[in-house]
This record gives C-alpha cells, sequence and structure tokens, in this order.
C-alpha cells in the first residue's frame, strides 16, 4: 500500500523538489503551503506522515502540529519539522515532533527518516 505524505511548507522552492523526490520514491505526496490548509488537508486525507515547517503565514508549525495531536486519527502521525533554525529543536519535539531537519538539508538524509518512521509506524 503507497504510504501518504503532507507537506506543509510555504516556500515552492523548497516543496517542490521535496514533493518530485518523495513522488520518485514512491510515496504519494500532497503539498499545503500555509499551517490552516496543511490542517485541512491533514483532516481529509490522515497521511502517514507530515513533514512541516516551523515558521509559515498563518499558523505556524508548533501550532498546526499541536492541532494535528490533539485529533483521532492522526495523534499517532510522525512528524517532522524542518526548519533553517536549529535553536528551535526542543520546541519543536515538545510540541509533538517526532525529528527535525535543518534546512537547507540533503534530500537523502530526509528520505532516511521519512523511511524509518513510516516503517516504524
Amino acid at each position: 500500500m503507497t504510504k501518504t505524505i503532507l507537506v506543509i511548507e510555504d516556500e515552492r522552492d523548497i516543496s517542490e523538489p521535496v514533493r518530485m523526490r518523495l513522488e520518485y520514491e514512491g510515496y504519494k505526496v500532497t503539498t499545503a503551503y500555509d499551517g490552516l490548509d496543511g490542517l485541512d488537508k491533514a483532516k481529509k486525507i490522515k497521511p502517514d506522515l507530515v513533514l512541516l515547517d516551523l515558521f509559515m503565514p498563518i499558523m505556524d508549525g508548533y501550532e498546526v502540529c499541536r492541532k494535528l495531536k490533539e485529533l483521532e486519527g492522526l495523534k499517532s502521525v510522525p512528524i517532522i519539522f524542518f526548519s533553517a533554525v536549529h535553536e528551535h529543536i526542543k520546541e519543536a519535539k515538545d510540541a509533538g515532533g517526532v525529528d527535525f531537519i535543518t534546512k537547507p538539508f540533503d534530500l537523502a538524509e530526509l528520505i532516511n527518516k521519512i523511511n524509518f518512521y513510516i516503517k516504524k509506524s
């Protein structure tokens, strides 16, 4: 069964290469460009994993993560944060994230992390 990943990232120059690589790896990918849209899409598609930017318009990644963890059917979905600001790792994990990757990141490293959490869940 094909696993679904939701990428919530407001910068298209980051989200598009990630989407293309994940699709190449065999994942079904949905993208959202702000936190509110990401939350709405998560409720609809029930992803197997969420890649979540920290700093976005409308709703930041912390709030999106906390809201996802309150929703039935999404509480156990692994959330990997990504941000250029690595000083926020502790706060991201406190909000409910399972991992954190610093931008700019190596796509191979990102794929390894995703594979680890999707196979683990």
